[in-house]
Order: structure tokens, then sequence, then C-alpha cells
């Protein structure tokens, strides 16, 4: 599982590396606005997919001895998918331009309709890479996809300066990850469904999962595009694609290295409440500095990143970064629940948190604006890590505050981490804006880091997180010093 998160950790380093840069330019080709029009079209795409999400390749993983008609089954249904989401999205494309009053979003639509029409003829037989936790094709399909993103995008965006530009990035990526998944796992599918039973017991649960994440997840830019404008949508939508960053980035990866690993422990519940806890530590001792760092130094590095006019994005990140990093601490519990063959749970967790979260979302955004969206997905959010927290109790039977123990010393060392830079911002305010941000990403990683040494020494150096990085890294890396 290691090696996996390696890998996943060395494609998605890539690939965000290549779309920083693509960001860094066309942010500043690009106006909040042309952002704010694109987000409306792909977050109805993002709905439309979420909301029909089969879990394709979940069923490949969990389906050890598919034959070719449940394979067959499973194509059919996602290419199916795929043809309706694309005839949903065009159908639509009037009814968006008469509900915003924005003729853009015609074209944004109809453009938008052929990535979902090209991923849903994605090979099924290329997730038995992840069933075999083999990712490292995985990671060569995402980066060729992402370079061909962004090289189409920047190359339309320099030449038309057009919200185009996004999203004829985003079908180019789709285009070269189709053709890859067959290249890569030679397969001639076929059209059948006769194996639906058979696979949709699991499916089904996988479905509603998705039907209530895109609920949580992908109305915030229809409302705000309402209620705020394209602009403010656009500065909300990049400000949570920031924050997010960090947690998507390192957190992710662990988590989705750890399904196939639950899988294999299937029937030995305290192995996997063990692997559990040590995902959790590993995703205290990256993702949660890494989310609450960047919040504490966006207003730095957002206008050094993207330019001065996307200042306004800055509160956003600093609302819900730090939110973000202490729920990446259980983003595993879905893979858990999976795993256990109990995806019911994450269903009723995500309409639980629906109903929650979205009057309080729409009342802010109608009171305050832009900010009062904010605020509400952070308070939100702090609800959503209680609901994993208690699915974790449900799962293992241990008690609900079990992985914010096993994170103790990583919080702490967050919590130096931010007091010495909000100590030592104000010495720093006569200091070019890039010095300031050099210093205080060096300080206060070294902060982070000293403290959540000096309390592993403290407790004795019991077995841990730093206990693997010691003996795995650092004793080969330095052996002599280690």
């Amino acid at each position: 599982m290691a090696k996996a998160t390696a890998w996943i950790v060395a494609g998605r380093l890539g690939v965000r590396l290549a779309g920083f840069v693509n960001m860094l330019i066309i942010a500043r080709l690009l106006v909040p606005d042309d952002f704010g029009v694109v987000a409306i079209g792909l977050t109805v795409m993002q709905l439309l997919q979420n909301v029909s999400d089969m879990g394709i390749a979940q069923t490949v993983i969990r389906m050890k001895n598919a034959t070719k008609a449940d394979l067959d089954t499973l194509f059919t249904l996602s290419a199916a998918r795929g043809v309706v989401t694309a005839l949903v999205l065009a159908g639509i494309a009037p009814l968006a331009v008469a509900v915003y009053g924005d003729e853009r979003l015609l074209s944004v639509f109809l453009l938008i309709a052929l990535h979902p029409l090209l991923t849903g003829f994605v090979n099924p037989r290329f997730f038995e890479f992840e069933r075999e936790i083999d990712f490292s094709r995985d990671f060569r399909v995402a980066l060729m996809a992402k370079l061909a993103e962004v090289a189409t995008a920047i190359t339309i965006a320099v030449i038309f300066r057009s919200y185009i530009a996004l999203i004829a990035g985003l079908v180019a990526g789709g285009m070269v990850r189709l053709v890859l998944s067959y290249a890569m796992r030679p397969w001639l599918p076929g059209l059948a469904l006769s194996s639906f039973r058979q696979v949709f017991g699991f499916m089904g649960w996988l479905t509603g999962i998705s039907f209530a994440a895109a609920l949580n997840n992908k109305l915030d830019a229809l409302i705000l595009g309402r209620i705020v404008g394209p602009a403010g949508t656009g500065l909300y939508y990049v400000g949570e694609q920031l924050a997010e960053l960090a947690t998507r980035e390192s957190g992710e990866p662990i988590a989705r290295a750890l399904y196939p690993g639950f899988a294999t422990l299937s029937g030995t519940p305290e192995r996997m409440r063990e692997v559990f806890l040590q995902g959790v530590a590993a995703l205290a001792i990256i993702a949660l500095p890494a989310a609450i760092g960047f919040a504490l130094v966006a207003d730095l590095a957002v206008p050094l990143i993207l330019g001065a006019k996307w200042a306004e994005a800055v509160p956003v990140i600093q609302f819900i970064g730090p939110v973000l990093g202490l729920q990446s601490l259980v983003l595993a519990t879905q893979s858990y629940a999976m795993a256990q063959d109990r995806p019911q749970l994450i269903f009723w967790r995500e309409l639980a948190f629906f109903f929650f979260r979205t009057p309080i979302f729409i009342a802010g955004a109608m009171m305050y604006g832009l900010i009062g969206a904010v605020a509400a997905t952070a308070l939100t959010g702090i609800g959503h890590l209680a609901l994993n927290l208690h699915l974790y109790q449900r799962l293992s039977g241990a008690p609900f505050w079990q992985p914010l123990w096993v994170a103790r010393r990583s919080l702490i060392g967050v919590a130096a981490m931010a007091g010495l830079i909000v100590f030592l911002r104000p010495a720093l305010d006569n200091l070019p804006g890039f010095v300031s941000l050099a210093v205080l990403v060096a300080v206060g990683g070294s902060a982070f880091v000293g403290t959540l040494i000096a309390c592993w020494f403290a407790e004795g150096r019991p077995a841990g997180i730093e206990t693997t990085i010691r003996d795995k890294f650092l004793v080969r890396l330095f052996p002599n010093a280690v």
C-alpha cells in the first residue's frame, strides 16, 4: 500500500504541477468572470456524473473473478451513462442561458458535454491494475492526460483569450485517457447486460452515495451563480480549489491506496482497524499541516501565484483550509466502510450531511453573500468531521475520538506552527511578499517537524508514523546519522 501511495502521489504531483502551471498562466490571461461561467457548466456536468456514478472502478476492484460478461455489463452501463449525461447537458443548455441570463452558457454546456461522452467509454479492465495495487499505469495515464489538457488550454487561451480554453483542455484530457485505457490494457468490449443482477447489488449503494455526495459538493457553484453572480462564483470556485489542494494531493492518494488494501484484509477487523489508524497517522503528518499552513499564508501566496485580481479569493482559503485539514484525518472512512460491505452507512452519512449543510449554506449566501457562503462551508465542515468520527466508531467498535488521539502529536505540531507564524507576521510586514512567504514556510515547517519529533521523544519514541519514516526512509538516506 505504501508503494501504491507513492505512485499515486507521484502521479498527482506531476498532474498538479502541470495544473499549477496551467492555472498560473490562464488565470493571468482570463478574468474571474470567465472562470465563473465555466464553473457553472462544470458543476452541472460533475453533478450529473456524480448522481449517475455507479462505481465502476470500485466494482472491478471488488470483483476479483470478474468474467467477460461482468466486464461487458460494466462497460455497457458506463457507456450508456456517458451518452445520457452528454444528451442531458446539451438539452438543458438553453435553460441555463435563461436561468443565468448569460449567452455564453450555451457553448459552455454543448462543449463540456463531450467530456462525459468520451470518458463513458473508458476500458473497465484498466481498473484491474488498481485491484492489483499497481498504480504505475494510472500514473502514466493521469500525467499524459493532464499534459494534453494543459497544452490545449494554454494554446487556446493565448490565441483567443477565451473561456473556451478551459473546456477544450478538459475534453483533450478525456480523449487521451480514453485512448490510453485500451492501449495499456488491450480488450475488445461488447454491449451486454447479462450480469446486471450480479453487479448491481454493490453498485446500487455506490450510486446512492454518489448521488448524495453530489448534492453536497456540486451545488455550491449553482447556488452562488444565482445569488452572487459569475464573478463571485469564480472567486469561490478557485479559492476552494486552492484550499483543497493540500488535502486533495497529499490525502486522497493515501485514502485511495487504502481501499484495495482494506479489501484484501476483509474478515480481519482488528487488522483493518490498525491499517485505518496507520492511514490516519500518515494523513495527520502530511495533509493536516499542509492545509492549515497554506491557509495561514494564503494572503501572501495567492497574489504571487494568481495576481492581485484574485485577492478576494483569500478568505475562501483562510476559512475552508483549516477545516479541510481536520477532515483529512478521516478521509479513508469511505474505503473502510466499503471494504466491510457496508456502503449504506456512507449513503446515510452523506444524506444527513446534505440536510444539515444545504439550508445553512443558502442562508449564509443570501444574507452575507460570498463571505457568508464561505463561513457556512467552514462551519458545516466541522459537522462532517463529527459524522465521520461517528462512522468510524460504528465500523470499528472503538471510541470515536481514537483517530484524533492517534493524530495528537501532529495536532500539537500544527498548533506550534500556527502560533509561530502568527507571532512572526508583524515583523515581516516591511519585507517583499515572496521573502515573507519563504521565511514563514521555512519557519512554520521547521516548527511543525521539531514539535512533532519532540513529542515523539517525550512519549518514549512509540511505534508509529515517525518510526516508519525513520526506518524506511531516513536510515536508507542517512545511515550514519540516524
